[in-house]
């Protein structure tokens, strides 16, 4: 029983102090998302939808490769994969993060 206590505190050790994490955020076309303070993102994917089901990826290079601390993601209010979409008005974007700690360099 000791052993397997000690197993968990481990465990939580190591993601007490996991660095990076991956998630998902969206926004409108023409919208903006601004990182918080301290850490970097980078978009792995970018998709965008109208809400009826499927959704397109899109390439990254819509995208600048790394956003530091304070930085705005603009989300382009068009772009040409939005044709292959049924309804153009209402277009999100899904964006895959990865959010890593910001170094600051003294």
């Amino acid at each position: 029983m000791k052993s397997f206590f000690g197993l968990v505190l481990f465990f939580l050790t190591l993601n007490g102090f996991a660095q990076d994490t991956s998630f998902v955020r969206s926004a409108y076309g023409g919208g903006s998302l601004t990182v918080p303070n301290g850490v970097c993102w980078k978009i792995t994917k970018a998709f965008i939808n109208s809400g009826d089901g499927y959704n397109i990826l899109i390439s990254n290079r819509n995208f600048k490769s790394e956003y530091l601390a304070g930085e705005k993601i603009q989300t382009p209010y068009y772009i040409a994969e939005m044709e292959l979409l049924d309804k153009k008005d209402g277009v999100f974007y899904l964006l895959y993060i990865e959010q890593r700690n910001q170094i600051i360099k003294k």
